[in-house]
Parts: structure tokens; sequence; C-alpha cells
């Protein structure tokens, strides 16, 4: 689990959504602000949506998936290109019945494999884009 101070409230959460400044992959959604300048850390916020699966086991599986990789690689506490920001991300909805086809089969070791996959190529398309929305 996150540090309390690297996760984002509720109240960050709706800001984000209704800002609409996101970035999307195959998989995943990243709503994303910079962070305020007194602040020198990034806080960031998972879901996954009940349509994936109602059993929140099979849900958890997926999020600890990802603090797994934010914790192992100190996102949460290193700048992404010379900024920190609020990031919220979720799964395409749109892909969550391909994503349940695919882990329909897999044990628990794969599946968490094969997330921290697909993550790892989303944030770094993520930081890419960040990266050149910096540059202009």
């Amino acid at each position: 689990m996150l540090d309390k101070q690297h996760r984002l409230r509720t109240k960050d959460v709706l800001f984000l959504t209704k800002k609409r400044q996101y970035f999307w992959s195959w998989l995943f959604w990243f709503f994303y602000v910079v962070q305020y300048p007194n602040l020198k850390y990034n806080q960031i916020s998972f879901h996954v949506s009940i349509k994936y699966n109602k059993h929140a086991t099979a849900r958890n599986i997926i999020k600890r998936a990802i603090i797994n990789y934010v914790q192992a690689k100190d996102i949460e506490s290193t700048p992404i290109w010379d900024k920190f920001y609020k990031i919220f991300i979720t799964l395409n909805k749109s892909k969550i019945e391909e994503l349940q086809k695919k882990f329909a089969n897999m044990d628990k070791k794969h599946i968490i494999t094969s997330v921290q996959e697909m993550f790892t190529n989303s944030f770094t398309a993520l930081s890419k884009a960040l990266w050149k929305s910096s540059k202009i």
C-alpha cells in the first residue's frame, strides 16, 4: 500500500476526472495534473472497475500488481520529467472484456507479471507524452 501522503483523496480524484486532462494507452487511462509547487512528490491512485469482476479479490490482484510496480520503481517519490504530478489511473472500459478473456485461464502469478508489463509500457508512454507537453 502506498503511504498516505502519496495517495490521492476523493476530492482530488473528482477534480482530475472533471478537468479531463488525460492520456490513455491500450489498457490504462491516466488522469493527471501538475502537483502543487510546495509538494515534492507524486500522488497516485488506482481504480479497477467492478465491470472487470464482481469479486474484490480479482480486482485487488490488478491493483496490487500496479502498486508493487510503483513502489519498486519509486515512482511516487521521483519527479516525472522534472515535475511532480497527481495521477489517477483506471482501466480502459472498452478493453475490459478482452482483459477478462485474457486472464480467464491464467494463474495469479502470470496475471501479475502481465499487468506489470502492460503498466510499464503504458507508464513509459505517459512519461514521454508529459515530456513532450512540457517542451512546448
